[in-house]
């Protein structure tokens, strides 16, 4: 008997699905901002009837709004649902953020856990206002002991069980590009934020109004003012509170 292994006479892969695989991940590699990367996954998910994508570490506990939404990785979720589900604390109410933290590895939100609690309901519930009518999660695993939520979502989901397990492989790697994309930012637009400009970000996230930070580093309301005018516009933000929410999400302030 032959001590070597044998290779089967046909691939365990089809060839058709190889190649797919194969053209996706090069399309998540060749993205080189959120914005992109997400329009990449949209495309994906397509297929399967979903038309929404919302992947993001999972905050601490009593995280403030703006923490919360500095965990986002990749978004393409409607608008009006986020500036809803954030302005009114969704977030530690949400039964699929409960199961992520849990590790529960992939459920459907028509899951008896995810329907069942009373609170529960009532967030899913408005989620089908915004067309979040079917939804599906995957909890993947990261550094150290948090876990990445991968969510997509639409009127109508259609996923055979190989569909989700190639789902999973491209997540997986559209999340390295998330964070690689966002140490990429973070590195080029930290240079261009000096040490004041981060220190009176972390301040105006933490609430302080311009006149107390003004008070507190010793300098005059106009001084606070340009700092601010200087990151919304190195940011590309549209206000302060964008400004604080970039800052968040790649890393110049915690």
């Amino acid at each position: 008997m032959s001590k070597h292994w044998i290779l089967p006479g046909t691939p365990l892969f089809p060839l058709r699905v190889l190649e797919e695989t194969q053209y996706y991940l090069s399309e998540l590699e060749a993205c080189a901002t959120q914005d992109e990367l997400a329009q990449a996954v949209l495309r994906y998910i397509e297929p399967f009837g979903a038309t929404n994508v919302l992947v993001g570490t999972m905050p601490q506990i009593g995280a403030t709004k703006r923490q919360q939404i500095g965990h986002v990785l990749i978004n393409a979720w409607p608008n009006d649902w986020s500036a809803r589900y954030f302005s009114r604390n969704y977030l530690f109410r949400d039964p699929t953020i409960a199961l992520v933290r849990l590790g529960l590895e992939s459920f459907t939100w028509d899951d008896e856990e995810v329907a069942r609690p009373r609170l529960g309901a009532t967030v899913m519930g408005e989620a089908k206002e915004f067309g979040l009518v079917q939804g599906f999660t995957m909890t993947l695993p990261s550094l150290g002991d948090h876990h990445v939520g991968f969510s997509i979502a639409g009127e109508r989901l259609q996923l055979s069980p190989q569909d989700k397990r190639n789902l999973a492989l491209v997540a997986n790697f559209a999340i390295y590009r998330a964070l690689l994309i966002r140490r990429t930012m973070q590195n080029c637009d930290t240079a261009r934020l000096t040490a004041r400009e981060r220190e009176v970000l972390q301040l105006a996230a933490e609430g302080w109004t311009e006149w107390q930070i003004a008070v507190r580093l010793g300098v005059t309301d106009h001084a606070i003012d340009k700092h601010m005018r200087a990151c919304r516009q190195k940011l590309g933000s549209r206000n302060t509170n964008h400004a604080i929410a970039l800052a968040f999400r790649n890393g110049f302030i915690s």
